[in-house]
């Protein structure tokens, strides 16, 4: 009581951020960080989606899912993007821009070692981005196009690429806008086979990651790394095109449901990883498992109402798109 008293008595006497408050962040500085980001991101996550919105989704028409969102976490980038963009696209790019703002907020309030594991995770931005970049150039697509489809939450900022796109006129400029990064050597050499340039990088970014890695990151790549070494075995049956395994996978079992590349295992493997972030992000433990459980159920509902977005826009059955989503 004499402690809280105290404490009451200090605020009333407005020893704010200047005397007490500062002295309360020097400690906290002092740890590792994981009791203060654990604590935001679990406010965020009471703020994700459920099952109830996305099929509520499935019956509404773009502009009705946009209305929608707008009473959510996204009101944000549907209000700022409304006057460029319409129907799907708005949703998309909706999309894009909050899973990017969600992330660099998360960043921004980290500290000490949690920034540091969740920087790391967060790696796998830079690299989708620079396929996106490479890809965008081999087909041509316009520079608003690509730059509409970054996440720029890794280290790489969209400046960077805004600069890279008007650069760069052909595939070989846009390789050397990477040159003196440590992508550089994987593109330059594999840039006449983008699938294999894909795959080298996606290599390049779990061995970078893991050998700095806390084991319990270790622990969820190595079962993001058996998930997707499973999804290029099945794709491998199905198209006869070898493709490498990805080294570190952990020993788990996965007893899939069918035999083949179909829905059905990817929506299983899917769900298999969001059950693993699910209960990370329930523990109370000082260690990056919580915050890592709240990227990966975000991650998710983005990609639910992804599915819902392109499903609609293709005319999918409704049943065909219900059973796509991870929930």
């Amino acid at each position: 009581m004499e402690l809280q008293t105290g404490f009451l008595e200090r605020i009333k006497n407005g020893e704010k951020k200047q005397g007490f408050f500062s002295k309360i962040n020097f400690r906290q500085k002092k740890t590792s960080g994981y009791a203060y980001t654990n604590t935001r991101v679990r406010v965020m996550k009471t703020k994700l989606l459920g099952k109830n919105d996305f099929q509520k989704m499935m019956n509404m028409s773009f502009p009705e899912i946009a209305r929608y969102m707008q009473e959510t976490e996204y009101n944000k980038e549907i209000s700022l993007l409304a006057t460029s963009y319409n129907n799907a696209n708005l949703i998309e790019y909706s999309l894009n821009k909050n899973l990017e703002n969600t992330f660099n907020k998360i960043i921004a309030f980290s500290i000490k070692a949690s920034e540091e594991q969740v920087k790391l995770y967060l790696k796998k931005f830079d690299i989708l981005n620079i396929k996106t970049f490479l890809r965008g150039n081999f087909s041509e697509q316009r520079e608003e196009t690509i730059i509409s489809q970054l996440v720029c939450a890794g280290s790489l900022d969209k400046k960077f690429f805004e600069n890279a796109i008007k650069k760069s006129s052909c595939l070989e400029e846009a390789a050397m806008q990477l040159k003196g990064m440590e992508y550089f050597n994987i593109v330059k050499e594999f840039k006449n086979n983008l699938s294999k340039m894909e795959d080298e990088l996606d290599k390049h970014y779990y061995k970078s990651v893991l050998e700095k890695a806390e084991p319990e990151l270790v622990a969820f790549l190595a079962d993001e790394i058996k998930v997707k070494n499973t999804l290029n075995r099945l794709r491998a049956q199905k198209t006869g095109i070898k493709m490498e395994k990805i080294e570190n996978e952990s020993a788990i079992k996965l007893a899939l449901p069918k035999t083949e590349d179909c829905i059905e295992n990817r929506v299983f493997l899917k769900k298999f990883l969001l059950e693993r972030g699910n209960k990370m992000a329930r523990e109370f433990k000082r260690n990056v498992r919580p915050v890592l459980g709240y990227l990966i159920a975000k991650e998710n509902e983005i990609s639910n109402i992804r599915i819902i977005v392109r499903g609609k826009s293709s005319n999918l059955p409704l049943n065909l798109i219900e059973q796509q989503l991870v929930m």
